[in-house]
């Protein structure tokens, strides 16, 4: 007799349970990934590498993605991927104004090879064609795979900030807005007006408008950029880093091997541990503090779950 009830009162509580999938399942699918224990909201990865050869950039993205859960967390057979590295200005890789073609490569041959859609484009700074052509990032998406197209300025919408610190909306690409998946692979380098350009600058690649007037009070508008753009990973390419004269000045002495990758599902996260490659602490970055302030992420990297791997 008791054991027949406790059999009905399991039957009851699983009927309830999946009620409550079947309710709650579809809302609560985009968080579950936050929260999860190989990669949380404040889990980062830090992949270093012997070097910066091809086959060790490729091992040094593996792992990465790997440390925060695998590409299976991220990447399912039939989606569209949209991978948005900094492909903003016609410089060669060596130079470490864009990002490394190499990890780029990598990144999108493991969501082709599970059955992604992936398109890669930016809006650059200098001509589409060269800056596509010579920062080696067209030839090496579209070796793994990818769909590499320029930006049609016809394909923005509007869309509404939450809370911006300085705008109300945001003109955004549309091909993001309508991705299943959104990868950020920025450059970790030095600007003359926000210090450093990293993973929260780099989104100003999808916007359109002026992006003149985004350099007005840019703190607050790095910060808007992040609430406005929906990303699900952050890969931030520290292989090379340009340490002064950026975002697209300097000469070869300006730029210093690191052998880093950054990998987070937090692009606050990634950009503060960014900064102490710079031997820069989070905090004296304008952009991280007001992120911090508004609840978008842990700045200290004391504070954060950061998985290492060496290569």
């Amino acid at each position: 007799m008791n054991e027949n009830k406790l059999t009905r009162k399991a039957l009851i509580f699983r009927a309830i349970q999946y009620a409550a999938l079947m309710i709650f399942g579809p809302v609560l699918k985009p968080l579950r990934g936050l929260f999860s224990a190989t990669g949380g909201r404040d889990t980062i990865a830090v992949v270093t590498g012997r070097d910066i050869s091809p086959a060790t950039i490729t091992a040094m993205a593996g792992a990465a993605i790997q440390a925060l859960g695998g590409i299976d967390r991220f990447v399912r057979r039939g989606i569209t991927v949209v991978i948005k590295p900094n492909i903003g200005w016609n410089s060669p890789p060596e130079r470490a104004h864009n990002t490394n073609p190499h990890l780029v490569e990598a990144v999108v041959r493991m969501c082709v090879q599970r059955g992604a859609r992936v398109k890669v484009f930016d809006r650059t700074c200098n001509s589409d064609r060269l800056c596509y052509v010579n920062s080696g990032i067209r030839g090496a998406a579209r070796r793994a795979g990818a769909d590499v197209s320029y930006m049609n300025p016809r394909k923005y919408r509007t869309v509404r900030v939450p809370e911006g610190l300085k705008q109300r909306t945001l003109k955004v690409y549309g091909d993001v807005l309508t991705a299943d998946v959104v990868i950020n692979m920025p450059i970790a380098k030095h600007h003359s007006l926000s210090q450093l350009t990293m993973a929260m600058k780099n989104l100003m690649g999808v916007l359109g408008g002026n992006r003149g007037t985004y350099h007005s009070d840019i703190d607050k508008n790095l910060v808007d950029f992040v609430k406005a753009i929906p990303t699900h990973l952050t890969i931030l390419d520290a292989t090379r880093i340009l340490t002064n004269h950026g975002p697209a000045g300097g000469t070869l002495a300006d730029v210093r091997e690191t052998r880093t990758i950054v990998a987070g599902v937090n692009p606050v996260n990634v950009d503060a541990y960014g900064a102490t490659l710079f031997g820069k602490r989070p905090s004296d970055l304008g952009y991280l503090r007001l992120a911090a302030q508004q609840g978008m992420g842990e700045i200290r990297t004391s504070r954060m779950n950061i998985i290492r791997r060496s290569v």
